[in-house]
């Protein structure tokens, strides 16, 4: 997976002229492209009253912008620091020296 896109808070949405709405938006904190029709996206959303981090597959339409797809999984705060822990492992069991 390659063309990754790292929110920084402080810095402009603008990105080399691309304006899609992900670059827009502050709640989008991570994007990246998984292929031309596809980006795994995360962003903070809010449900009845209650903030989570949403881990997505969005798709892209015909109008060339991204719609959240129905693949994912929304995670409360709590359960971030655990989910990133089996990531570790995980991406440590396939590259025992790649994973930091």
């Amino acid at each position: 997976m390659t063309d990754k896109k790292v929110a920084d808070p402080k810095a402009s949405r603008n990105d080399g002229g691309d304006t899609s709405a992900h670059l827009r938006d502050p709640s989008c904190l991570l994007d990246i492209r998984k292929s031309d029709s596809e980006r795994l996206r995360v962003t903070i959303s809010e449900y009845r009253g209650r903030t989570f981090i949403d881990l997505r597959v969005w798709y892209s339409i015909e109008s060339g912008d991204f719609k959240p797809g129905r693949a994912g999984v929304s995670l409360r705060p709590d359960q971030v620091a655990e989910v990133v822990q089996g990531l570790l492992v995980a991406a440590r069991a396939i590259d025992p020296k790649g994973a930091n």
